[in-house]
């Protein structure tokens, strides 16, 4: 349901939405044509992937230059002959906000736990530093982008909590006239921020870069409330269906 590709380390991993590189200095996304098979039989290149990864790439493009929100350098990004789209960003070397725990992360005078046991107390640091960062800071700077169709450069990206249960789904791109004082109605909204796409000091446990924006673009106010910092609040928006439905009806 919540998958995702990168680590901690240099390799190669296939996810069900793309194959992703890393290197010591990079990440490198691609999709994967024709489809094939991972180990439990998930097509690893879903619809959509193609215009989602070049998507990523026009929503950092935007991010980096209109805010101070934390995200990847873009290195490049495009087709390749085969038909498949790509995106290379700058790798930062910190901790993914899901595995936090794996570890106490204190100096060795600090420690919480002994070296191998895992460490709640880091756990619940991390995710709090993580939860008032984006409250504080994502969430305001994202709210003061506007703009009067949705969507992002001409299109839209349903994110992955719709495309889940309906691979086939099309927004359409919408327009409406601008608010009192010249604002657009529509905010600028991440679109999928949770968990696996924070990620977090080593040491210091605050937050350092946010990623995987190809679900990004300009929605209703309501999706500025889709996120969360725990893995299981996440996955509830796959299972509720009506919260689903409420927000997709918005987008029609």
């Amino acid at each position: 349901m919540v998958v995702s590709g990168y680590l901690n380390k240099e390799g190669e991993s296939l996810t069900p939405f793309y194959n992703l590189i890393t290197t010591k200095t990079t990440w490198l996304k691609h999709t994967v044509t024709p489809w094939v098979k991972t180990s439990d039989e998930q097509p690893a290149s879903q619809p959509n992937n193609t215009a989602r990864i070049l998507h990523y790439a026009s929503a950092l493009r935007l991010i980096s230059t209109h805010t101070t929100i934390p995200v990847p350098r873009l290195l490049g990004s495009g087709i390749n002959p085969d038909g498949n789209t790509w995106i290379e960003l700058e790798r930062s070397h910190g901790v993914w906000l899901d595995v936090v725990h794996d570890q106490c992360r204190m100096p060795p005078t600090q420690k919480h736990v002994p070296d191998g046991e895992e460490c709640a107390q880091c756990d619940r640091i991390a995710r709090a530093n993580a939860r008032r960062f984006i409250a504080d800071e994502v969430i305001p700077q994202l709210a003061a982008l506007r703009s009067d169709t949705t969507g992002l450069e001409g299109l839209v990206v349903p994110p992955l909590w719709v495309t889940f249960h309906d691979k086939g789904v099309v927004w359409p791109v919408k327009t409406a006239a601008a608010e009192e004082g010249g604002r657009g109605k529509y905010v600028c909204c991440h679109g999928n921020l949770h968990s696996h796409s924070i990620m977090v000091h080593p040491e210091t446990l605050h937050v350092m870069k946010i990623v995987d924006w190809e679900d990004a673009g300009y929605f209703p106010e309501e999706f500025l409330g889709v996120w969360s910092v725990e893995r299981r609040e996440h996955e509830r928006l796959y299972e509720d269906g009506e919260r689903r439905e409420r927000l997709a009806r918005l987008m029609l």
